[in-house]
């Protein structure tokens, strides 16, 4: 039988090594070092996977409620991505031909087709997939029945309705066969079904609760045994999963852990199988203590957290405004100092969709170089020749982040006499807040990892009548490049359009990027097929990829 693990005991084992950690982290230190020593991909394992054993991850998230309607939190989708399966997935990392592999496969569907006009799409799913084998599923067969109503419910409330609202109708012609009719073309619609936060839930858990705040069952390979908030997640192996023989770990294990050095520390002494860190100097620091971990950098293609500016009102409704103040900030002393030369320096839209290499400072166009004396010159012409007062809120995702604001916070400052007021909030708090929109004056936002298609990343969080709009983005061209992009089938003209949507939101500043270092991963030597993909961390919204994972011991 799997051990259970009790917080407390984890917690008590975990401070045993907070002094080592403590002691060995340096701070924040400029670096001339640009390439990671650590690989960024990890073969998938040739030997014979064994099944058995318990999987524990000491977690910074805690999901603020497990409705996939109503949120797209990181906590949430930790897990929820093993209780139930989607229609289409991204490759595993066994399947993956490296990092930067956005391949599609089929999940629930076992093909799909588009119309020639890129309106109408069908799905075949598999026959045979079953519900867990829990009241009041039993282990029913899924049908496209399902499917339906799971993506009309979505279109009724939450932060998806936007995506599913393009629905025009659909169709259950058998039991197995949906057809999707789209108010407009969308040749990308196929990525949206794909997102990580796309889950298919079950109507009879909604019809008898009302919502889906107190179960979540599904189809995946792993059963929600048990959700303590700010506690723990308990997930058992499916024996019924319709990709025999997986998952191969019985159980799996989240214990909610926000301080960052108890994290690490727990990984230092066992007590759980992951750590993401974003400097090399933790890296070196655990592996002084764990040499044999295993260690993968993770260059992500796309900056998830940035400045965000309430532009719906003034001042930063001005776009001498926004310049200014993204031109009185340094981000190249944020990836020297915060990242120790290993970050990126700012995209918003993954820049493998329009270019070959990440973008450097030239790239990004005038108003996102460093220059203070021209933002002060033009914050005056604003009519803010004395700056202002404004605020500004975060939750710590990661230590450095704390560091990167205050710098940003002491740049304001100095160069523009904006005097900016820091709230530090807890992570539900502070989702609640910044995807509500109920805030003025600064947030430190955040672009939802989730997201790994195109039209996601474009038309979903940048048109301004999107659910998903957390910068406030309300700019036309914007609405109608986006818009563009959703009706044009072929790559060369995708890599154009998503060039100039890019263009557009750098010149207008629209949503102001910070860098974002390269995280490290590093996991226990006896754990097989662990790689992270682009866009996707293994135990984060890549979740899915832990039922390919086995343990080595």
């Amino acid at each position: 039988m799997p051990t259970q693990v009790n917080r407390r005991e984890f917690l008590t084992r975990a401070a045993v090594g907070t002094a080592v950690l403590t002691a060995g982290i340096p701070g924040a230190r400029a670096s001339a070092q640009s390439t990671s020593p650590y690989p960024d991909w990890i073969p998938a394992s040739t030997k014979p996977p064994k099944r058995g054993g318990v999987l524990t991850r000491a977690s910074a998230w805690d999901p603020p409620v497990i409705d996939p309607r109503l949120t797209q939190s990181i906590g949430l989708f930790q897990f929820a991505g093993l209780t139930s399966n989607r229609l289409l997935r991204h490759v595993f990392a066994d399947e993956a031909t490296g990092y930067t592999d956005l391949s599609l496969k089929g999940d629930l569907a076992e093909s799909w087709q588009g119309s020639p006009d890129q309106r109408v799409w069908t799905f075949k799913l598999r026959r045979g997939v079953k519900w867990h084998n829990v009241p009041p599923l039993k282990g029913r067969e899924l049908t496209a029945v399902d499917v339906k109503y799971c993506f009309e419910a979505y279109a009724k409330e939450g932060v998806q309705t936007f995506t599913f609202q393009e629905i025009e109708g659909m169709e259950t012609p058998d039991t197995h066969t949906l057809r999707v009719h789209l108010k407009t073309p969308n040749a990308l619609f196929p990525q949206n079904v794909a997102e990580p936060v796309a889950v298919i839930f079950s109507r009879e858990v909604l019809e008898e609760d009302g919502d889906l705040k107190k179960r979540l069952i599904g189809t995946g390979p792993y059963i929600l045994k048990e959700h303590t908030r700010k506690v723990r997640i308990v997930l058992q192996r499916n024996p019924d999963y319709f990709d025999t023989g997986r998952p191969y770990v019985d159980e799996y294990v989240i214990l909610s852990t926000p301080d960052s050095a108890t994290r690490t520390a727990a990984f230092r002494t066992g007590q759980s199988d992951f750590l993401a860190v974003q400097s090399l100097s933790e890296v070196e620091a655990v592996r002084k203590t764990n040499p044999s971990a295993v260690v993968q950098a993770v260059p992500f293609t796309l900056t998830p957290f940035g400045v965000a500016l309430a532009q719906d009102r003034p001042p930063f409704n001005d776009v001498r405004v926004r310049r200014a103040v993204s031109m009185a900030i340094d981000r190249q002393k944020q990836v020297d100092t915060v990242f120790e030369g290993h970050g990126l320096l700012g995209c918003g839209v993954p820049y493998n969709y329009y270019q070959d290499t990440p973008p450097t400072m030239k790239d990004l166009g005038p108003w996102w170089q460093y220059r203070p004396a021209e933002a002060k010159k033009l914050l005056a012409e604003a009519g803010h020749p004395n700056g202002f007062e404004t605020t500004l809120f975060y939750y710590e995702y990661n230590p450095q982040m704390t560091s990167q604001i205050q710098l940003v916070q002491q740049e304001l400052k100095k160069n523009l006499n904006i005097s900016v007021k820091i709230s530090k909030l807890d992570y539900t708090g502070y989702y609640g807040r910044y995807v509500e929109g109920k805030w003025d004056g600064m947030a430190w936002g955040f672009q939802s990892g989730h997201a790994v298609g195109l039209d996601e990343r474009a038309y979903v969080y940048m048109h301004s009548k999107s659910t998903k709009n957390f910068f406030k983005v309300n700019d036309p061209v914007i609405d109608e490049l986006t818009s563009k992009l959703r009706q044009t089938p072929g790559q060369a003209e995708q890599r154009a359009t998503a060039r100039r949507i890019v263009d557009r939101e750098y010149d207008q500043v629209l949503r102001m990027w910070m860098p974002w270092g390269t995280q490290f991963v590093l996991s226990q030597p006896h754990l097989r097929n662990v790689a992270s993909g682009v866009l996707r961390g293994t135990f984060g919204y890549g979740s899915p990829t832990i039922a390919r994972l086995w343990i080595d011991k």
